[in-house]
């Protein structure tokens, strides 16, 4: 008589082993381990999938961001106005449709495919990467002694509040690169449609993109569409918690940069040659980069670092995922001459009109009326401003009655937008 043995279950007994099973890597490595197990996952697949979906994201991020993050693909705002608007909409509103019961084109609360539940799936995966990271290489507050900050305070020991506002700013940060950001090149980046419109300069509102033309608005219409549709949807502090998650993947950014920079001027000096084009032997060459080619370019690409960093947290995970000459020859790639003329208000507000910053719009209008104070604790937690926010950017007196642009520390503004910025929201428990 044959031993019992898990193959040998009826299928909706395998069904109930797969449901049990608490996270998606062990459920992969059940299904690949056994044909029954991958016959019965099959038949109940999308709804595995949606259950693990909603336990990986429902504990510290609202869905809609994710959603909104993985549906921005492909919906630039250079070439897809409507779509990109209507996906910001539906993005700032999704509360609003929520409390009122009322119905959208697209749901902000479940996946509407199994490749959009695949794609949500990878996505966490990237989103932990950077969290766990964070917790672990979090740039240090300006006040702290490197010392200090490694030994007494590395690694953080985030809170589930503290999680959601990393996420949160890690979702925003991949749909401002989707919706207003620039592409990732390619190695046949002249040739292929990565390239195209990639000459978009945010600082003079033109392009040099020669393969087609569409209207475009110009500066400061850029610097009004992205704040209205993006921007002015959050209260300040979410802008800041982008900044400060930003400043991170600068320094991821950096640590490749270093490494880039390193094996190339190595190359230079074994050849010996001051031009990349005559690296020998011909595989060890980086790929053409008409702004990156010979050897004093590599004296600027510490320029580069915030524009990179733009490129998004999905680029950055796949970069730091790749061996290493595959990263320098991306890396490469990436370099270009216009980076930091980009909508990313939230580091650039020093070159903003004050006119074009406030009045916020829904649903941060909430925070911007007399005695906004007592609005924040009442709401979640993720909603509130941290205590390093309140600590560095609301006055320390003023009229009770006035409004939260009235109450704001200008100062402290003018300070963080030369470099500063995105220092109080971490390694300070949140309120």
């Amino acid at each position: 008589m044959a031993e019992p043995s898990l193959e040998g279950l009826p299928i909706e007994l395998k069904i109930q082993v797969l449901w049990q099973v608490s996270t998606v890597h062990d459920l992969k490595s059940l299904v690949l381990a056994s044909p029954g197990f991958h016959r019965s996952y099959l038949l109940e697949r999308r709804e595995l999938l949606e259950f693990h979906v909603q336990q990986q994201y429902s504990k510290d991020l609202d869905l809609a961001e994710a959603l909104t993050a993985v549906r921005s693909r492909g919906n630039r705002f250079y070439d897809r106005q409507e779509s990109a608007i209507a996906l910001l909409d539906l993005w700032r509103r999704r509360d609003e449709f929520r409390e009122l019961g009322l119905s959208s084109s697209r749901r902000m609360d479940k996946a509407e495919s199994l490749e959009e539940v695949i794609e949500l799936l990878h996505l966490h995966k990237k989103l932990s990467f950077f969290v766990n990271d964070y917790a672990i290489n979090t740039p240090k507050p300006p006040k702290v002694s490197p010392a200090e900050w490694k030994n007494e305070y590395l690694p953080l020991k985030l809170s589930s509040t503290e999680r959601g506002r990393i996420l949160r700013a890690l979702c925003r940060l991949q749909i401002l690169k989707n919706i207003f950001g620039k592409s990732v090149l390619c190695e046949d980046w002249l040739h292929c449609s990565c390239g195209k419109f990639d000459q978009i300069n945010w600082t003079f509102g033109q392009t040099t993109e020669s393969k087609t033309s569409l209207p475009y608005p110009e500066s400061k219409e850029l610097e009004r569409f992205a704040f209205r549709l993006f921007y002015g949807a959050m209260p300040p502090w979410e802008s800041e918690e982008m900044c400060c998650v930003n400043n991170y993947l600068m320094k991821k950014v950096k640590v490749v940069a270093e490494e880039v920079v390193h094996d190339i001027r190595q190359l230079l000096k074994n050849t010996p040659t001051k031009y990349f084009w005559e690296i020998l032997p011909i595989e060890e060459r980086p790929p053409f980069n008409g702004s990156f080619e010979y050897e004093t370019n590599l004296n600027h690409v510490f320029n580069h670092f915030e524009g990179i960093a733009g490129l998004g947290p999905e680029f950055l995970y796949r970069l730091l995922k790749m061996d290493r000459r595959s990263r320098r020859n991306v890396f490469v790639l990436q370099v270009r001459p216009f980076y930091g003329n980009s909508p990313f208000l939230g580091l650039n507000t020093r070159d903003m009109v004050w006119d074009d910053t406030f009045p916020l719009v829904q649903p941060a209008t909430r925070h911007d009326y007399p005695g906004f104070e007592q609005l924040w604790p009442t709401l979640p937690p993720i909603e509130q401003p941290s205590a390093g926010w309140r600590k560095a950017w609301v006055l320390p007196s003023y009229d009770e009655e006035g409004y939260l642009e009235d109450a704001l520390n200008y100062e402290y503004a003018s300070k963080a937008s030369k470099g500063g910025i995105g220092v109080t929201l971490f390694g300070m428990k949140s309120a």
